[in-house]
Parts: structure tokens; C-alpha cells; sequence
């Protein structure tokens, strides 16, 4: 998914919508680079592909409350990706700060975050398992 200098500053399990009738399960992840969607492997059998979007080329994000969880849509240019998550308002509030400040955001203020002990990824201090390999994350604050 990301390259090997890019800092994650999110990631939680979503849904993509790839049409009105398709969606599909899988990571979100916001770099400060790009913001990546990583398909679950059952489908991409079916042949839905990740998703790459450079943070540069995000023209406007909204977000709208959902019956369970609130519903991200963002948008580049003409195309308009939307996801679903437990944490939208929170990958918001980043995007909405990156595209106010796209040069002067500081990936810092991401919160506390802990390294999973299995994989290696960095994970949010909230997950008591890794969304990568799934392995119990142990809070030692």
C-alpha cells in the first residue's frame, strides 16, 4: 500500500462504495501522501482494485450522517469516492486540515499511536488489535 517514507496518520477497516450497487470491505489508510484503500483479498476476487488518491488532487470532503456510521465522500475533480467508517468525522477533520493546509499540516498531531508487535505497522492507541494482521495491541500508558 504505502511507500516506505510515508507516515501513516490513519487507518481503521471501511467500506468503499465502488458504485450505488457495489461496495467493498476492506483498510482506509491516510499517509501524508496519499489517502489508501486496501481491498479485502475475498473482494478482489471478484476483481475490485485498491484505491489511490494523492492528497494534492482532493478538491472538497463532506460528511454525512449515516443510520450506523457516518458516510465520507471525497472528491477529485470529477470523481467522488465515498466510504464508510466508525471514525469518518475523524479522517474529516484530517482531510479538511490537509486541503486547508496542504504544505503545513503536521502528521504529529495524529494522536497516540503504538507499533504492532506482529507486523510492525504503526496502529492508533484506541485498536486493541492490529486492522493488518489482526494481533492483540497491548496499551502500556
Amino acid at each position: 500500500m504505502q511507500l516506505s517514507s510515508e507516515k501513516t496518520i490513519f487507518m481503521q477497516k471501511a467500506i468503499y462504495y465502488v458504485s450505488k450497487i457495489l461496495a467493498a470491505r476492506g483498510i482506509v489508510e491516510l499517509t501524508d501522501r496519499c489517502l489508501y484503500f486496501q481491498v479485502s483479498s475475498l473482494d478482489a476476487s471478484f476483481g475490485i482494485r485498491d484505491v489511490s488518491i494523492e492528497l494534492l488532487s482532493i478538491t472538497d470532503v463532506r460528511i454525512i450522517g449515516g443510520d450506523f456510521h457516518p458516510r465520507l465522500v471525497v472528491e477529485c475533480g470529477e470523481k467522488t469516492y465515498d466510504f464508510v467508517l466508525p471514525q469518518a468525522q475523524k479522517l474529516y477533520d484530517y482531510l479538511k486540515e490537509i486541503i486547508r493546509n496542504p504544505f503545513d499540516f503536521d502528521e504529529d498531531s495524529a494522536g497516540s499511536e503504538v507499533y504492532c508487535p506482529n507486523c510492525g505497522r504503526k496502529v492508533d492507541r484506541l485498536y486493541k488489535y492490529c486492522p493488518w494482521c489482526g494481533t492483540s495491541i497491548e496499551d502500556k500508558s
